[in-house]
């Protein structure tokens, strides 16, 4: 399998749920009361994973149906499985530490551990993702919308 035929695939499945997300009515219950109702967020959410799904599967789709050379980033090669083992760490890490060391202390670690794990060598630009990107969710998520991301329980 190739890197456009896995474009394709998740982009669909990614498209179907977002139309399935700004259809049904009912899937929020509780939630953020706004004057434009509950699921205000989930469905602009979902429009915008409509939109960047279409934006990486369409070059994919395009270049399936126009049988261009696959480029060597396109290939996907098994052979090692080591960095899926190492993300799938990293993301447990994260699900067990996420509840004691909190958003704003175990999220900037996952950062860091990706980019070193994706060959990130420009440090500072890496440290500045990676503390200013989850600061900003964090704040965000707590004064617009009123999630509460967990915080250091120690």
């Amino acid at each position: 399998m190739t890197r456009r035929h896995l474009d394709v695939i998740l982009c669909s499945v990614l498209i179907v749920a977002g139309v399935l997300i700004l259809t049904l009515d009912g899937l929020a219950q509780g939630g953020v009361e706004t004057q434009l109702g509950s699921m205000l967020m989930p469905r602009v959410v979902a429009s915008l994973i409509i939109l960047f799904s279409l934006m990486i599967g369409l070059p994919s789709l395009r270049g399936i149906l126009q049988d261009r050379p696959l480029l060597p980033t396109e290939l996907i090669e098994a052979e090692g499985l080591d960095g899926v083992v190492i993300y799938i760490a990293i993301f447990t890490a994260y699900w067990w530490a996420l509840p004691i060391l909190g958003f704003l202390v175990a999220t900037p670690a996952v950062i860091l551990a990706v980019a070193v794990l994706l060959g990130g060598r420009s440090w500072m630009p890496i440290l500045a993702m990676s503390l200013i990107t989850p600061t900003i969710i964090f704040y965000g998520c707590r004064e617009l919308i009123r999630v509460y991301l967990p915080e250091w329980s120690f």
